[in-house]
């Protein structure tokens, strides 16, 4: 019998983030809520965060979006919220959470706010899957 891959949350876990340093965005909070699977982790770090985990080298470097995104082991670190149609911060992000086992996530509301400002084709198949969530609960 095949053992089953770790949770979102102990993966988010085993990080040693700081809490109140981070948020996990994108479709981490779908598969923390059984929506659906996330293909990888999207985190989104304070500067002071983002600075200390650059500077210990153990992080790829991808330069998207106009920014540098750190990554390592399907983990991806956004360097900061806000985004171009998307006016919320890290910060504010964060004092929103939806803390889930000690786990913060991007809230549903802010989720589909920022799904909609990405505007790609799966982002709007997660605004439809987190309305229909929404409104079952």
């Amino acid at each position: 019998m095949s053992e089953r891959p770790p949770s979102i949350i102990q993966r988010v876990k085993e990080l040693n983030f700081p809490p109140g340093k981070y948020i996990v965005v994108g479709s981490g909070i779908l598969e923390a809520l059984g929506i659906r699977p996330a293909n990888d982790i999207d985190i989104a770090v304070t500067p002071d965060l983002y600075q200390t985990l650059r500077a210990t080298g153990e992080w790829s470097e991808e330069e998207r979006y106009g920014k540098i995104f750190l990554g390592k082991n399907g983990v991806d670190i956004n360097p900061e919220l806000p985004w171009p149609d998307y006016p919320t911060s890290t910060e504010e992000a964060i004092a929103s959470a939806l803390v889930i086992d000690g786990v913060s996530f991007m809230n549903l509301d802010e989720l589909k706010r920022f799904k909609l400002a990405l505007g790609r084709e799966k982002d709007k198949a997660d605004i439809a899957l987190i309305e229909d969530y929404q409104r079952r609960k």
